[in-house]
């Protein structure tokens, strides 16, 4: 029960706002609703699925055309300069680790 007159003012004004009821739609009204919004979902998730396969498609056209390329880049090398190169760049990836002092942990 409010104790001060303010409260009894707002509880009076919240008594009447709840008491204010808007004309509640029909049935037919929500299913149809619901029809078209289920509809809008699949349309939604066929043209996502059709452009990642397009997606994947360009990607891997992409992987096959650069396969080539690739494969005489790295046999063109002496494998100790790649393997040099790998631990270059994973060296210049923990200092930046360090230097940044970045967290990689996995909880929230």
């Amino acid at each position: 029960m409010p104790d001060a007159p303010e409260d009894l003012k707002l509880a009076r004004q919240l008594d009447g706002l709840l008491g204010q009821r808007e004309a509640v739609p029909d049935d037919q009204f929500v299913l149809t609703v619901m029809h078209r919004v289920q509809r809008e979902r699949r349309s939604r998730k066929l043209i996502l699925f059709a452009f990642g396969l397009l997606g994947a498609g360009f990607g891997l056209l992409g992987a096959v055309l650069l396969a080539e390329p690739i494969e005489r880049l790295f046999t063109g090398l002496p494998a100790t300069g790649i393997m040099q190169a790998a631990l270059l760049a994973g060296a210049a990836a923990a200092f930046y680790v360090w230097s940044m002092n970045d967290d990689f942990s996995l909880s929230n």
